[in-house]
């Protein structure tokens, strides 16, 4: 397990959320995803009082940026699988809406395997005091959980068919 480099500052997030009570767990390298992340199990997201697993990486290949001092930190939600491509026209226009309005990340759809998410790349200092760059990330991560707080259910309705987009930002105006 490698805990040098930016890979220390998942570490220590780790080491913070774990203390908290939130369940932890780590997804290794593969071919087709070339990530060590972390992953941080959040609940009660949303009207429907969802989970969200919150992946935390830091890009692969970047050896040249961290030698000057930089990294740069992935933040990714898996919110729906297996979408219908019925739905992918209504899904992209809800979230160009949506993504308009955000202060950080974007929603999106991977069209070739229906998977709907959010994701936010950051850049961090690796010349920051890791307690000072933990903190960032955390504040970062409350962020994104506030933000699915207030869209992921209009994101599933959409992915499901069971609104269209306008539908769907009508009942966030509400």
């Amino acid at each position: 397990m490698d805990t040098t480099g930016p890979n220390r500052l998942l570490h220590l997030l780790e080491a913070d959320y774990r203390s908290e009570g939130f369940q932890i767990g780590w997804a290794e390298p593969t071919p087709e995803d070339p990530f060590r992340s972390l992953i941080v199990l959040f609940d009660d997201i949303g009207d429907e009082a969802r989970e969200i697993q919150l992946e935390l990486c830091f890009l692969p290949n970047m050896e040249d940026a961290e030698a000057a001092g930089i990294c740069i930190l992935q933040a990714f939600v898996t919110i729906a699988e297996g979408v219908s491509s019925d739905y992918y026209e209504q899904l992209l226009l809800l979230a160009a809406k949506l993504n308009t309005v955000l202060p950080l990340g974007a929603f999106g759809l991977f069209a070739d395997t229906g998977v709907v998410y959010f994701k936010h790349n950051s850049l961090l200092l690796l010349g920051n005091e890791d307690v000072s760059n933990v903190k960032a990330i955390d504040t970062q991560n409350g962020l994104i959980l506030h933000l699915h707080q207030l869209y992921m259910e209009a994101l599933l309705r959409v992915s499901a068919g069971d609104e269209t987009a306008e539908q769907a930002l009508e009942n966030l105006l509400l």
